[in-house]
């Protein structure tokens, strides 16, 4: 019958909620001299998808993104594009079959113009006489097909430009080239929220187009935000791919570590009563509200809040790193004058700033001197006079990073190569070295891939231990339930709610922090993912 055919349960209708898959992975093998890095790896795209692809560091996840951007080749294991095997020899050929790739770090030349960054690597635009000018690549990067919306001129050198500017630059060198994929790595590590949602658009308006998006982050939160599946990887091999819509935050977290959620986050002891450190109607300069605070002996205190909240100010604030306009500070109930870090150092308060590449780290500078770097004075070998003993200093510093499991075959090595997650160790390493007793955690884990979280969740829960106080400032709601004794709520430079981590639940605390700021769930602005769609 005509009704049984055009029904819900029918095979057309079913056909049209299941996008056609355009591009295939099977079974993919790579082999490095002593290690299997991939291992029997199959992966799939639909056509107007976005597809998440997550994993601790070590899973796989840019080796199998280099295969098929032609910088490796498999060693065994096919291709597939609309049906029909390909080989990925070299980028151009990926790029030829209708990949793109961004990049983590933005790949721009500060310098060039607007449209000259667009062709980067791309096929340049010739006039009649087969000359690459200036004037004809203006007039091809304004005309190109679906680009996302850039009102600036295209003249200007992209260093004048927002962060969200040169990622919709470089979103639109990836449309120049005509994609059906573009493979985006960790592009909101540098955004803030505004920035996001307005990534966020730009990824919709590509989905709209029917281009397919597979979207690498280290960001739960954004993966259930707008992502319609899920591939886990785990030391090279596939764990599963699963639709977003039928899987949930802690079943994802065992996908990934191959252990439950509840295991991530050490068991914590209850805070004493003494308090060490107090805040008494602190106004922080941006936002003008007074902030009244206590931090108890061995407590982790949860700072959240949707960026623009106040809680990055607040902690720079208490560090000295910012000007505070009034307010006292007691530490370990005396007041004390905090103007500058210098000033907070030498109160035992440490920072653990959000931006450890710039702000936590001297890069070009040692392992071994950037754990000491904090602490000249400790390493004198005679204390009138500054010459330095390298041997204790080398001692301390080995004897400490075994400790906090910090691997490295050279403490001469330059901070730098080390992995996000050991560098973040590197900085706090530099704090206990100074014996601090106050510590002010800034997204201590942004970037940082899940097995290098637990062990600093680990150090955290181990420094509340020993008796220090904690503030941990954090967006992941998950690890601010996770560690915390209370929870503060920020909103504009306010704490608009003062919460026991016991009587607090996720979707709480998310509704708490939504309300202040955030656009309403019912946002059209915001992506929906395919399953959003068809609940509509």
């Amino acid at each position: 019958m005509l009704g049984s055919e055009i029904g819900p349960d029918s095979t057309a209708e079913k056909n049209m909620k299941t996008p056609k898959t355009i591009f295939e992975a099977r079974s993919i093998v790579k082999d490095f001299p002593g290690q299997r890095v991939l291992n029997e790896v199959d992966f799939d795209i639909r056509e107007g998808e976005i597809h998440a692809l997550v994993g601790e560091n070590g899973a796989g996840k840019s080796t199998l993104i280099k295969i098929f951007a032609g910088i490796y080749r498999p060693d065994r294991g096919k291709i597939f594009l609309n049906g029909k095997t390909v080989e990925f020899s070299n980028a151009w050929k990926s790029q030829q079959a209708g990949l793109s790739f961004i990049h983590q770090e933005l790949n721009i030349i500060p310098h060039l113009s607007v449209a000259e960054n667009i062709f980067l690597g791309r096929k340049k635009p010739r006039n009649l006489l087969r000359l690459v000018t200036l004037k004809k690549m203006l007039a091809a990067a304004k005309h190109i097909p679906d680009a996302i919306s850039l009102d600036v001129d295209f003249r200007t050198p992209i260093s004048m430009l927002t962060v969200i500017q040169q990622w919709k630059v470089v979103i639109n060198r990836a449309l120049a080239a005509n994609p059906r994929i573009i493979f985006m790595d960790e592009p909101t590590a540098s955004l803030t929220y505004d920035e996001v949602k307005e990534l966020f658009r730009s990824i919709q308006h590509l989905r709209e187009r029917g281009t397919a998006i597979v979207y690498v982050s280290h960001r739960m939160n954004e993966i259930f935000e707008i992502a319609d599946r899920v591939t886990v990887l785990k030391d090279g091999v596939k764990v599963e791919t699963a639709s977003v819509k039928d899987t949930d935050m802690k079943r994802l977290f065992q996908m990934m570590l191959g252990r439950n959620l509840e295991e991530i986050f050490p068991e914590k002891e209850l805070p004493r009563e003494e308090v060490v450190l107090q805040l008494d109607r602190l106004v922080t300069k941006k936002f003008g509200k007074e902030i009244n605070l206590t931090l108890h002996k061995g407590e982790i205190l949860g700072l959240t809040g949707v960026v623009g909240s106040g809680r990055t100010e607040l902690g720079r604030s208490i560090f000295g790193a910012d000007q505070k306009l009034k307010g006292d500070v007691y530490v370990f109930g005396k007041k004390v004058n905090i103007q500058s870090p210098q000033d907070a150092i030498s109160q035992s308060i440490a920072f653990v700033p959000e931006e450890r590449h710039r702000e936590g780290l001297v890069l070009p500078m040692s392992i071994i001197h950037n754990v000491t770097l904090a602490s000249f004075q400790k390493f004198r070998r005679w204390a009138k006079f500054p010459v330095f003993d390298q041997k204790r200093e080398e001692t301390h510093v080995t004897k400490l990073l075994g400790s906090i499991d910090i691997r490295s075959n050279d403490l001469n090595s330059a901070a730098t190569f080390l992995s996000g997650g050991n560098q973040q160790k590197c900085v706090l390493g530099k704090w206990l070295t100074r014996e601090a007793r106050i510590f002010i955690f800034d997204e201590p884990t942004r970037g940082i891939d899940i097995g290098s979280r637990v062990a600093i969740y680990k150090l955290i829960v181990e420094l509340a231990k020993q008796g220090s106080g904690i503030i941990l400032i954090s967006s992941d709601l998950s690890e601010i339930l996770g560690l915390s004794h209370r929870i503060l709520i920020m909103d504009r430079g306010e704490i608009k709610h003062d919460i026991p981590s016991g009587q607090a639940e996720l979707a709480t605390i998310m509704k708490l922090c939504l309300d202040f700021n955030r656009p309403d769930e019912s946002d059209e602005s915001m992506p929906k993912t395919s399953a959003q769609k068809e609940d509509q």
